[in-house]
């Protein structure tokens, strides 16, 4: 799946407005902290809901190329880095990088930047994956202004474009064109075709598109709308879970419990520590919680 689809699941039922706030909330609070334990409770919560919201193999598409930029952050930052008063290696002397030493503080100080990326990497994959971009389209276009139109046209660009991509490419299989040749030249000239359907199917769209707003006077007055989704008790579940949640990682933050010191020397972590990381992670992964619920027992699912 390389685009949003709709799924019996209970983080894709929710209201678009809850789904942004939750997600919203941890991206703000990955970049609050820089505490490894605290990043690592956001980062298992978000894995337990990317699981329940049945996305796992887009996810795992986002960890390879996760993986590979958090092995250039280590590298570059062993050997860079010369603070760390734990040395595991000492290499030659290079010209121009001097000598390479590579301490327990900046290994530590990537793999706490490393899942920072993929506490927000990963918010982002929810979003793709788990929003409906219409949804999000209708919060924002029903605002009037120009500037989130375009912002909510351009959330849905690239769904519709991998939509227009699959179809014309199914359409040229069932006419017997064959794209699994080795030569690099003949399936470049195969998907030509597709690529100029899709830049006619794209301004085609566009040109409805406006003659849409047209006929509609967009931008002429203050614009109307018109919203039938109701809130329901899991919307509401979700989003008592979400509020104190940020409000407890932001109070954390003022207190001063946000920051870590990697250098020269490894902060040691306290027992208080670990567990108002663990509290701070049981808000955000109610959502994972609900949904196991909400597939185990028909009755919750009725109720909520």
């Amino acid at each position: 799946m390389l685009a949003y689809k709709q799924q019996k699941k209970l983080f894709h039922s929710l209201r678009c407005e809850v789904a942004l706030c939750y997600i919203a909330s941890l991206i703000l609070l990955s970049l609050l902290f820089s505490h490894p334990l605290f990043l690592l409770a956001l980062f298992m919560a978000l894995n337990m809901v990317i699981l329940s919201a049945g996305i796992a193999l887009e996810w795992l598409s986002y960890l390879k190329f996760s993986l590979l930029l958090i092995f250039l952050i280590t590298l570059v930052n062993s050997l860079f880095v010369r603070a760390g008063a734990t040395i595991l290696f000492r290499g030659p002397h290079l010209p121009i990088i001097g000598t390479i030493r590579v301490t327990l503080e900046s290994l530590c100080f990537s793999a706490g930047m490393g899942i920072r990326l993929l506490v927000i990497l990963g918010a982002f994959c929810l979003f793709t994956y788990a929003v409906s971009p219409d949804k999000v389209l209708k919060i924002l276009g029903g605002r009037g202004s120009k500037t989130m139109l375009a912002l909510s046209l351009s959330l849905r660009l690239f769904p519709l474009l991998v939509d227009d991509f699959a179809r014309i490419t199914e359409a040229q299989r069932c006419r017997g064109v064959s794209f699994q040749t080795r030569n690099r030249r003949q399936r470049f000239e195969k998907y030509i075709p597709i690529l100029n359907t899709l830049l006619l199917s794209s301004l085609e769209r566009s040109f409805q598109l406006a003659e849409s707003l047209q006929s509609r006077g967009f931008g002429i007055a203050k614009r109307s709308s018109y919203r039938e989704e109701l809130w329901r008790p899991r919307d509401v579940l979700v989003l008592l879970s979400t509020v104190p949640g940020i409000a407890l990682g932001v109070a954390l933050a003022l207190n001063g419990w946000a920051g870590y010191r990697y250098y020269p020397s490894l902060q040691p972590i306290e027992g208080l520590e670990m567990m108002m990381s663990a509290f701070l992670g049981l808000f955000f992964i109610f959502p994972a919680l609900l949904n196991w619920g909400w597939e185990k027992w028909q009755f919750l699912r009725l109720k909520i």
